[in-house]
């Protein structure tokens, strides 16, 4: 994808809801945890599609987030249950890290640096912009969010992955470029580990084994 192509739009899978009564118990603090655990996995499915949402899932998904406190509660309440709704909030909060460092003028020439002697790193052939720009690291955070709206989150968590070492790997060499570019390649390289975790958790859950 060049520089000028726009992003295509990703719209629900038919069937995807969130399920009136627990929403309204949910809000109300009449719950269980049970009872959450079913609507964070609701929540998991719909989170990646933002304004292509329906406007009667927008505004039920919008009482879940005035509920919690907003977007970051929304990302620590999935992160409670195991499965997909614990591994979708893992992969957001890196999202938000790769959207937060992809328009930073040292990180944009460590990564051109970088990629003047590998122009594709491991994982990112068909993800990675032919160019590199400040919304390099931005587009490879849109392609992961593209992959969990399409469910298709074991894709997503390898590209995490991914995504992440490279990101841990340009912030570092960031860091020598400029001093003043905050020092959280280790930020980076824990939120690797936690998604590599959430999936192993989930294949475990999966397999029993």
């Amino acid at each position: 994808m060049t520089e000028h192509e726009p992003m295509p739009v990703h719209e629900p899978v038919p069937g995807f809801s969130l399920d009136p009564a627990l929403v309204k118990n949910f809000v109300a603090g009449r719950l269980d945890e049970q009872g959450q655990a079913g609507l964070a996995d609701q929540v998991s499915h719909l989170i990646a599609f933002h304004t292509e949402l329906p406007n009667a899932l927008v505004a039920k998904l919008a009482r879940i987030v005035r509920h919690l406190g907003g977007d970051t509660e929304l990302v620590a309440w999935l992160e409670r249950f195991p499965g997909r709704p614990r591994i979708v909030a893992r992969l957001f909060a890196l999202i938000e890290l790769l959207d937060r460092f992809s328009a930073e003028p040292a990180v944009v020439a460590a990564l051109a640096e970088l990629r003047a002697g590998t122009p594709y790193p491991p994982g990112m052939a068909g993800y990675l912009s032919p160019d590199t720009n400040d919304e390099t690291f931005s587009g490879l955070a849109w392609h992961i969010e593209a992959l969990v709206a399409d469910d298709q989150v074991p894709a997503a968590v390898r590209l995490a992955l991914d995504a992440a070492g490279l990101l841990a790997q340009v912030l570092r060499r960031a860091g020598e470029l400029d001093p003043d570019v905050p020092k959280l390649g280790g930020l980076v390289d824990r939120a690797q580990e936690a998604i590599a975790e959430a999936a192993a958790e989930t294949q475990h859950q999966a397999t029993g084994r």
